[in-house]
């Protein structure tokens, strides 16, 4: 599923915080930290999450082309989450985010849910991407300007 949206600002301060957003999650999943040069493509670790953190997914850096792309696969217990970020430079203090959303899910059981649910919850998936793209550049934009 693919939500596209032109959004104001720079394309360089965009793709920044992609890789901000990521060195902040790393080190809060690892207590590492993690020098902003050091991010790089097969880069991977396990967050955890839940009451006692009894849950786990594991997130991968599949894709950073600079300024241009920025992907990360989420694989949990039921499947594997495919994100990606591509940015494209329109000028005059416009760019384009065009967000991905693929799922590749595992077992029969959650195939067949996914194969189901998908067409009727499609809108509102739509809806709630393109808002995140909204969302995501607002931040971006902000914290440029501070």
């Amino acid at each position: 599923m693919q939500a596209r949206l032109t959004v104001t600002g720079q394309l360089e301060a965009f793709y920044a915080f992609y890789l901000e957003l990521f060195q902040t999650d790393y080190q809060g999943a690892t207590g590492k930290s993690l020098p902003l040069s050091e991010i790089r493509e097969g880069l991977s670790y396990v967050k955890r999450f839940g009451k006692k953190e009894e849950q786990s997914v594991k997130v991968s850096l599949q894709q950073l082309v600079e300024n241009e792309c920025y992907g990360v696969a989420i694989q949990s217990n039921r499947g594997v989450q495919f994100l990606t970020y591509h940015l494209e430079d329109l000028g005059e203090d416009k760019v384009e985010i065009v967000y991905t959303e693929d799922y590749l899910p595992e077992g029969r059981w959650n195939k067949l849910n996914y194969k189901l649910l998908l067409p009727l919850m499609k809108r509102s998936l739509e809806k709630r991407m393109l808002l995140q793209i909204k969302k995501f550049a607002e931040f971006a934009t902000k914290k440029e300007v501070h």
